[in-house]
């Protein structure tokens, strides 16, 4: 039997999930995010959504069924070269860019921002490849998730037809090795530089442990954020950043009424932010 997301009980996870994930959900929300509840409730065996929060909030074993629950909260959406007009701008003037400043041995740093499977990281690091930074040490990508099983398939490398569908088969072919009908994996000069870390965007300090970023992509998340999330994912990002490094959000997406000093760029199919070098 169907049990209902009462009105005090939606307005409660809704600012659990404001808190935890900086996401959004208004009233016309309200029966997506119970049938994305509905699943736990019911394999829990727990009679409310109330009892669900309770639950992921003082169990003993909160912290597992907060990664459980995640994946149902999240939207994960993602396919390998998305949003071209950005990756030719990364390409053609980005990386030779980078190329020129780091000089011979440099190392290009390089994040993906809520890269769900790893589609993005991995392409950057194709990307980057085709740019010239082929030798030892001179790239490093990093993919960030708030959600543990997004990470586990991003680590795995593995992609099914879905994730191919913005890409030609030549292309897929040549960085890619098959495994299976309809499967393919990424291959091991493409994997080399690519670590997957956990990391939140709307909490203090996820930036801690990495080097300064030069490039950094964060597209199609804060489209689900609340104004305050928002600011506090820019106020990351720029913290990430290195002087003068790019930031490439997605198209819906704009840090316009943001008070954080990036610098906004234009280019024929694109926009993009960066942080001004010290001495400007």
């Amino acid at each position: 039997m169907a049990v209902p997301l009462l009105d005090e009980e939606f307005r409660l996870w809704a600012e659990w999930i404001g808190e935890e994930l900086g996401h959004r959900w208004g009233p016309e929300r309200r029966e997506i995010l119970r049938t994305r509840l509905e699943p736990r409730r019911a394999a829990l065996g727990l009679e409310s959504f109330d009892a669900l929060l309770f639950h992921l909030r003082f169990h003993p074993e909160r912290e597992a069924e907060r990664a459980r629950l995640v994946p149902h909260l999240t939207n994960n959406e993602s396919y390998f070269c998305r949003e071209r007009g950005s990756l030719e701008v990364i390409r053609d003037e980005v990386l030779p860019e980078l190329a020129g400043r780091l000089g011979a041995g440099g190392q290009a740093r390089l994040l993906s921002a809520a890269c769900a499977a790893g589609e993005e990281a991995y392409t950057l690091s194709i990307l980057a490849r085709e740019s010239g930074f082929t030798g030892p040490g001179t790239l490093r990508v990093t993919g960030m998730d708030v959600d543990p099983a997004a990470l586990d398939k991003a680590q795995a490398g593995v992609y099914g037809t879905h994730a191919f569908r913005g890409t030609d088969p030549g292309w897929r072919d040549r960085w890619f090795d098959p495994r299976g009908e309809e499967a393919w994996e990424v291959k091991p000069e493409v994997r080399a530089p690519v670590r997957f870390l956990p990391g939140n965007l709307v909490r203090d300090g996820w930036w801690n442990g990495l080097p300064p970023q030069h490039l950094v992509l964060c597209r199609n998340v804060m489209i689900y954020f609340d104004e305050a999330a928002v600011l506090k994912a820019a106020q990351g990002l720029w913290e990430a950043l290195a002087p003068g490094g790019y930031l490439f959000l997605g198209h819906a997406e704009s840090l316009r009424h943001v008070p954080v000093p990036f610098e906004l760029q234009r280019r024929p199919g694109a926009l993009f932010y960066r942080r001004p070098e010290e001495d400007a």
